[in-house]
């Protein structure tokens, strides 16, 4: 059984893996309470889609099919790709059904 802590790892191994194709000083913040996309991020639509991407394919590999860039997550008055707590917490919501 896939836990919020597993979901929590997926995300930020992806945060970790698109710094690896960013400038150092372009880097995202890679912790527990980053911002991922919104104001303070540097993250562009292109680079929230490939990150969603790196989750998907990391939840996966965890067990779970999982499509993250659709109209319910689009359609959230919060949006679910504001922080790692908030795209952890929208995850572990489509996991419990």
């Amino acid at each position: 059984m896939v836990n919020a802590a597993d979901i929590e790892q997926a995300v930020l191994r992806a945060l970790a893996n698109a710094n690896l194709s960013r400038s150092e000083s372009d880097q995202l913040e890679v912790s527990p309470t980053a911002t991922i996309f919104g104001a303070g991020s540097s993250l562009d639509s292109l680079g929230l889609v490939a990150l969603l991407i790196d989750v998907e394919e990391s939840l996966h590999d965890l067990g779970l099919d999982i499509t993250l860039s659709d109209e319910r997550a689009v359609s959230q008055r919060h949006s679910p790709f504001r922080s790692v707590p908030a795209l952890t917490a929208y995850i572990t919501a489509l996991c419990a059904g």
